[in-house]
C-alpha cells in the first residue's frame, strides 16, 4: 500500500501544479500602496513617497518601469552608491528590503508611486535668484542633458528617470557620483560622457534649477 499511497501523492501534485503556479498574483492584483509600507519603503522615501529624508529620493510621480529597473539594479547589486555616514553604501538598506520582494510586488509598488502627484518643489536655502535659476538652466541646456532627460527634465526618453522637481542635493549627489564613477549600471554609461564635463559649480546650478521645475499635476 505505500507504493500506491506514494504515487498517488505525486499524481497529486503534478495535478495541482498548475494551480500552484497561478498563486503568483500579477502587479494589479496587488495593493502597490500597502507593499510601499509594510515593506518599508516608507522609512526613507516618506509618505506616498513625496516625502523623502536626508539625501533619498521623492520617488512619487516618477516613471514605474524606470523604478522597476532600479529595484532590480539595487537588489542584484549591480546599482551601489557612495558611503552614508556610517560609511554604507546609501543602497545597502534598500537591497536588504529587496530580496523580501518579489518582481511582481516591485511592479506594484512602482505603479503605485507612478500614480502619486509629485510633490511640490522644496524651497531652497538660500532661494537662488532668477539669475542663478536662469544660468542652471542655460548649465543643462549646454550640458546636454535634455538629450535624454528632455526639456526642463520633464520629459525623459523611455525609461529615463523624470528629474524636475526632484530633491536638489539628490540630483547633485548623483551627478557628481556618475561623474566620479562611484555610481555604476544602468544606463549611467550613457550620461558619464556628459557629466565628465561638469564642474561642482555647474552640478550645483543644474540641481538648483531642476529643484525648481514644477510638474503639472496628473
Amino acid at each position: 500500500m505505500k507504493p500506491i499511497r506514494f504515487f498517488a501523492v505525486i499524481a497529486v501534485l503534478v495535478t495541482a501544479s498548475p494551480a500552484l503556479a497561478q498563486t503568483a498574483a500579477s502587479p494589479a492584483a496587488l495593493d502597490g500602496k500597502s507593499l510601499f509600507r509594510i515593506k518599508t519603503c516608507v522609512a526613507c522615501h516618506g509618505r506616498d513617497g513625496a516625502k523623502a529624508i536626508q539625501n533619498y529620493p521623492d520617488l512619487a510621480g516618477q516613471d514605474s518601469k524606470y523604478m522597476q529597473a532600479q529595484m532590480a539594479a539595487i537588489a542584484d547589486g549591480s546599482r551601489v552608491s557612495g558611503p552614508d555616514a556610517r560609511g554604507y553604501p546609501r543602497t545597502q538598506g534598500m537591497k536588504d528590503v529587496m530580496h523580501l520582494t518579489s518582481p511582481e510586488e516591485r511592479a506594484a509598488i512602482a505603479e503605485f508611486l507612478a500614480s502619486q502627484p509629485a510633490p511640490k518643489p522644496r524651497p531652497l536655502d538660500p532661494a537662488p535668484d532668477a539669475a542663478r535659476l536662469t544660468a542652471g538652466k542655460d548649465a543643462y541646456l549646454k550640458g546636454g542633458c535634455a538629450t535624454c532627460h528632455g526639456a526642463d527634465g520633464l520629459k525623459p526618453l523611455a525609461t529615463y528617470p523624470l528629474i524636475a522637481g526632484q530633491k536638489r542635493d539628490y540630483i547633485a549627489l548623483q551627478m557628481t557620483e556618475i561623474r566620479d564613477g562611484i555610481r555604476k549600471g544602468g544606463k549611467v554609461a550613457t550620461m558619464v560622457p556628459f557629466a565628465k564635463k561638469l564642474d561642482d559649480a555647474k552640478i550645483g546650478l543644474i540641481a538648483d534649477y531642476l529643484s525648481q521645475v514644477e510638474r503639472a499635476p496628473k
